[in-house]
């Protein structure tokens, strides 16, 4: 047994080592710094020197030395415990301790807190002082200047409470065991122990991705069928956090496997904490995925609210549908339309770009987006022509953050537009060498959409139609001329119809070619006078224009041809100034013939000559078919057809004689056949009579009757209704069918002289130019005078040169008769009308009788009616 001077003589060389045994109640091991030894003491003897040694023996100034060097379970293991008490407090809050003793039995003069395994108190209140008592830090402590005790009253039979110990601003290291040992005056000492809980808010909560960047609202964006990690972080919180994801999905009682990183210090933070961490595994995205949201939920204690940070899906998405508007029915040409290209789906919005290769009328106009981006719009402008029918025209949707997103929409424009035409020959034939005889064959090259409904064929723009007796064969987009003529020869062109528009081609030539022929058939006589030349103009027509002449001249004295010097040639005209060949016989009628040229290309030379007859100059012929065409008060006007010349030039004289009595009162020389008499006096019956002269004489008097109104009677009113007068109608129709007869019985008769002597003259000039007189050139008529029918206008009919219109001699009339002088009058084919006589109400002279008498009258030689 140690005796206790030994221990307080040897304290500062010994250490203490206590160790609790359950079933011996207690065992002390004391070692000395001059030896060691063993001593069994017990439990209450143990105490007894500690707390004697603690509060008691030892000077304060010792026990900091000493409770250094010992190490003990618990410093107060000695003292009876009395009550045991837990509190939980949130950190950064106020903790309150209670000091709970069961039925103290006197006054408190001395309360000491300890924390977990210190031996010195961090705060002391001192209930002796005053009724306030005295407040304490020890050793500066931190806890215990935000510690303050409050003494309450003792409560009998109930388990009673001392006061609170409030610690102020809880921090997770104030966490641990309390003991507050309370002194009495009388009493033994009591303690009350406590264990405090300190529950640490989380300080932060954050969603990085799998390549550890942190993510803000949205996570992403993905493509379609990606694989998604997403780590959710809690910083700090005791006790350790619980993580949790909260999907779409049902994850009610899903345990997420955690994970403790490295401690580290959080954004905003000062020191490391502790960091825990769980993970979501998103696999095969889909579109639906897109905007999905996904939470992760942080819960560590009751105290506080579950941190919870939510993040959205963000994806990019394809186009799901690109549609292209406007373009469903047919455009027209020249028409302007509006096109539309819309997409569908794509995030971000697609950028939408047309194609229509070549279209030089599109124009496409800036995108533009919906309000919900979902859908992007397009427009443009297309003016279409007939180029862009059957082109595709494209709309493409691209992603513009993904390329490979793409979709796109096409449609074949379909475009209506007016014909487009071309007449081509046939490409076997020669346009600048189709002769006549030959077949020519045309082909019309339509483009048309809606396709042709109508061809029409047609010839310096007259319609063709089919006639296989004319060789003209029109069907649809061909034209067969067979065995073409010179008559062939003009434009062609082909008329299209389709449901838009009607369209004529340009004209294509037809040029055919043909040996050269005169340009007016038939023989022209020429006159002239001694010593006189002549100017002779052989025009022939002729394909192709190069022509080359020959003249030659047939008298009695023979044929003679002349020399190239003789005559000058330009272009389808050759020129020549015949002279008489011997001006010593000039009225010799053998200087007199026929001169004939004849031309040749290199088709071919002409097969009927050019004929001039030379004869002598004459006399003129008598003027014809005079009429009076005006008349008044004092003048008449007349008009004339002339005569030939007599191959001099030619003037007109007129002399006007009174009716009654043959006197001369006028006498006019003009040199145009239509002239007129002024100066006449009204109400005369007078005869004129037209002589043509030149300097060889003048012809025989053209007799005209005429009579000058009198001014009264330019004021007769003509709207009575006339009678008629039997007696007047049979005069009249009997005269006219006499002079019918004559005129046909006297036609026929010249007609059949002239043709005989012109005959003969033909004849003898082919002859002497060792050639026989081809047949006419041919009159074939061309495709379009044949199919517009055989009939022809009377009005239009030409003159024949074979039927002149012959003159009817009235030399046999009576010398009363004003027409006994020798005239010739023309007698036009007339048909009799019925005949009424008008009685003019208004007429107040005498001497004359009016009558009015229709006759309808077939012109046949261009005569003017009198």
């Amino acid at each position: 047994m140690f005796t206790l001077p030994t221990f307080r003589t040897e304290y500062w060389r010994m250490s203490l080592k206590h160790r609790w045994d359950g079933s011996r109640g207690g065992e002390t091991v004391l070692e000395t710094g001059r030896g060691s030894f063993w001593e069994e003491v017990s439990t209450a003897e143990f105490c007894y020197v500690l707390d004697e040694m603690l509060t008691v023996l030892l000077p304060r100034e010792v026990c900091t030395p000493v409770s250094q060097r010992l190490k003990i379970i618990s410093p107060h293991a000695c003292l009876s415990a009395t009550t045991t008490v837990s509190r939980i407090t949130l950190a950064g809050h106020t903790a309150h301790l209670p000091c709970e003793l069961p039925f103290p039995g006197d006054r408190p003069s001395l309360i000491l807190w300890y924390k977990d395994d210190s031996t010195k108190p961090f705060y002391s209140y001192d209930a002796r002082e005053a009724a306030t008592g005295q407040h304490k830090v020890h050793d500066n402590s931190n806890l215990g200047q935000r510690s303050r005790f409050t003494l309450e009253a003792l409560h009998q039979n109930y388990q009673s409470r001392l006061g609170f110990l409030e610690v102020d601003d809880v921090t997770v290291a104030d966490a641990g065991n309390y003991t507050c040992r309370v002194d009495f005056v009388e009493s033994q000492t009591m303690m009350s122990l406590l264990q405090l809980t300190v529950h640490e808010e989380i300080r932060g909560l954050e969603i990085f991705d799998a390549y550890d960047r942190l993510l803000g609202k949205a996570a992403g964006p993905y493509k379609e069928a990606s694989q998604v990690v997403l780590s959710c972080r809690a910083y700090g919180g005791y006790p350790a956090p619980v993580l949790r994801w909260v999907t779409d999905e049902d994850d009610e009682g899903r345990v997420w496997q955690q994970e403790i990183l490295p401690r580290v210090t959080p954004p905003g933070g000062q020191h490391p904490v502790a960091v825990v961490s769980a993970s979501l595994h998103l696999t095969a995205l889909s579109r639906q995925d897109n905007g999905r949201n996904v939470k992760c939920i942080a819960n560590n204690s009751n105290l506080t609210h579950a941190h919870s940070k939510v993040v959205t899906i963000d994806m990019y998405l394809p186009p799901l549908e690109v549609v292209v508007e406007g373009v469903d029915g047919a455009l027209r040409a020249g028409v302007e339309a509006s096109l539309l290209c819309r997409s569908i789906g794509s995030k971000p919005p697609a950028e939408l770009t047309w194609d229509i290769d070549g279209s030089q009328g599109f124009t496409p106009l800036p995108s533009q987006s919906s309000l919900d981006q979902n859908t992007t719009v397009r427009r443009s402008r297309l003016l279409p022509s007939l180029e862009d029918d059957g082109r595709v025209i494209s709309c493409l949707a691209t992603n513009p953050a993904v390329k490979e997103y793409t979709r796109g929409a096409s449609h074949t424009l379909q475009v209506h537009y007016a014909p487009l035409v071309e007449v081509r020959l046939a490409p076997a034939l020669n346009p600048h060498d189709i002769k006549e005889g030959e077949d020519v064959y045309f082909v019309c090259h339509i483009r048309a959409n809606p396709k042709a409904s109508r061809v029409v064929w047609l010839h310096q723009g007259k319609p063709l139609h089919s006639n296989r007796e004319s060789g003209v064969l029109a069907q649809g987009e061909n034209l067969v001329l067979q065995r073409v003529s010179r008559h062939a020869r003009g434009e062609y062109q082909c008329r299209v119809t389709n449901s838009i528009a009607t369209v004529t081609s340009a004209p294509t030539t037809l040029d055919v070619m043909f040996v050269p022929e005169c340009k007016q058939p038939g023989n022209t006589t020429v006159s002239v006078t001694a010593n006189e030349e002549v100017t002779l103009n052989c025009m022939v027509e002729s394909n192709p224009e190069e022509v080359q002449f020959i003249w030659r001249v047939n008298s009695s004295r023979g044929v003679k041809e002349m020399p190239p010097t003789a005559f000058r040639t330009q272009g389808r005209t050759s020129t020549l100034v015949y002279r008489l060949h011997d001006p010593a016989h000039t009225h010799d009628q053998e200087q007199y013939g026929v001169v004939f040229c004849l031309g040749s290309n290199r088709i071919g030379s002409q097969k009927v000559p050019c004929l001039f007859i030379i004869t002598p100059a004459g006399p003129p012929e008598q003027p014809s078919s005079c009429s009076l065409v005006n008349h008044s008060a004092a003048s008449l006007a007349v008009a004339c057809v002339p005569g030939h010349d007599g191959g001099l030039r030619q003037y007109f004289m007129t002399i006007v004689k009174d009716a009654a009595t043959q006197e001369e009162v006028a006498r006019v020389t003009s040199s145009s056949a239509s002239f007129t008499v002024e100066g006449l006096a009204p109400g005369r019956d007078y005869v004129l009579l037209v002589t043509a002269a030149n300097d060889k004489g003048s012809s025989s008097p053209y007799i005209i009757q005429g009579f000058a109104l009198k001014v009264a009677e330019n004021k007769i009113d003509m709207s009575g209704v006339a009678e008629s007068s039997p007696l007047l109608v049979m005069v009249v129709g009997g005269f006219v069918l006499v002079l019918t007869v004559l005129v046909l019985a006297m036609r026929s008769m010249f007609s059949r002289r002239r043709r005989r002597g012109r005959d003969t003259a033909a004849q003898d000039a082919s002859r002497t130019a060792g050639e026989g007189v081809p047949p006419s050139p041919s009159t074939k008529a061309s495709p379009d005078e044949v199919d517009a029918g055989d009939e022809e206008d009377p009005s239009k009919t030409p003159e024949t040169p074979d039927e002149p219109l012959q003159p009817l001699d009235l030399t046999a009339q009576g010398s009363d008769s004003p027409t006994s002088q020798g005239s010739r009058t023309y007698m036009p084919l007339c048909q009799i009308q019925p005949l009424h006589s008008i009685d003019l109400p208004q007429a107040t002279s005498t001497n004359h009788k009016y009558y009015k008498i229709k006759i309808n009258c077939t012109r046949l030689n261009k005569e003017s009616f009198v």
